[in-house]
């Protein structure tokens, strides 16, 4: 026979709490992401990016991703608009497990220390389905680019201008 026993207030307020937080988990991620002043986020258009660099470790490799027009400006020598985006495939032992994107906004170096800027690149790492991932730390890709500075803070400007399609 079921029981005719009402949940008690506390079994209520659990129950509501859990629902609260499986619906904001996922806006808390990129409010999160938000509130750390990464604003980069995983391309939408991410099957109309052309593949331009491979950079092959043996078991381990990272795939270089940019627009056909991306790849255009960086041919003709022009800095990169504030809109773009790169995404770099990042494969241990022969499996696609993450994306690293950078992506440049309008005065986005502004949320930054001074001495911590990337110009307006921002950086952040997605799982493959393209969902915020927090294995890594965006600091340290800011870090690594900042000695990039005469490379619009890239390390791939070069086998950007090299692609031949």
């Amino acid at each position: 026979m079921p029981s005719t026993r009402q949940p008690s207030v506390c079994a209520k307020i659990c129950g509501i709490i859990c629902l609260f937080v499986a619906i904001a988990s996922p806006i808390a991620s990129q409010a999160f992401a938000q509130a750390t002043g990464n604003r980069a986020t995983f391309p939408k258009n991410f099957g109309e990016y052309v593949r331009y660099g491979i950079y092959d470790r043996g078991s381990s490799k990272e795939e270089a991703f940019a627009t056909a027009e991306t790849i255009a400006i960086a041919k003709s020598g022009q800095p990169l608009p504030p809109g773009t985006r790169l995404v770099l495939g990042i494969w241990t032992d022969y499996k696609l497990v993450s994306y690293f994107v950078m992506e440049k906004g309008v005065d986005w170096g502004l949320t930054s220390p001074e001495d911590q800027r990337t110009g307006d690149w921002h950086f952040q790492q997605f799982d493959t389905t393209g969902q915020v991932k927090r294995e890594a730390i965006a600091d340290r890709c800011q870090s690594c680019h900042g000695g990039q500075a005469d490379n619009d803070f890239m390390f791939t400007t070069d086998k950007m201008r090299a692609y031949l399609p």
